[in-house]
């Protein structure tokens, strides 16, 4: 199976994103309400914080999908959007600290399930129509296929990690 985004099919695609999917589900059911929402990482982030992040950014990805904004779906100002990584995961991370974590499951699955239903109904050849299809002010050329492990499995594992290191803390 392939892992580069040039070689990489609609299949092995959707294989990997279920494929990670599930490990990191297993991986959360496995822990405490208590493991999930007290212990934090170096930037004070708790296990929920992290799957509340992942499940905005699924919400963000299928904006991407549906060629919408995906600054207006992640909720952040122009001035935040614009900036690198951390303010904008800052400013998300802020807004949900209190959420409880009912909700915050609920939202991370229901978000991959929207999400994982479009990817689903597209094609292999609508996930080869560049970036810039989905989002027209943007001049990137590369296959959308190319971007969608960025934005689904490789960002669960980083997080699944991350989560993973706060227990062990």
């Amino acid at each position: 199976m392939s892992t580069s985004g040039s070689e990489l099919t609609r299949d092995d695609l959707l294989q990997q994103i279920n494929s990670t999917w599930d490990e990191f589900q297993a991986y959360l059911a496995a822990l405490t309400p208590d493991q999930l929402t007290r212990p934090t990482d170096a930037a004070g982030w708790t296990a929920k914080d992290h799957i509340m992040h992942v499940a905005v950014f699924d919400n963000v990805a299928l904006a991407l999908l549906e060629r919408r904004s995906r600054r207006e779906a992640a909720e952040v100002s122009p001035e935040v959007w614009d900036q690198d990584d951390d303010p904008i995961n800052a400013v998300i991370q802020q807004r949900y600290r209190d959420l409880p974590l009912d909700q915050v499951m609920q939202a991370f699955n229901e978000n991959h399930d929207r999400l994982m239903q479009k990817l689903n109904g597209m094609t292999e050849a609508d996930l080869m129509l560049p970036y810039r299809h989905y989002q027209p002010q943007a001049t990137d050329e590369r296959p959308l296929l190319t971007w969608m492990p960025w934005e689904t499995l490789y960002h669960y594992r980083d997080h699944l990690n991350w989560i993973a290191a706060i227990g062990e803390n």
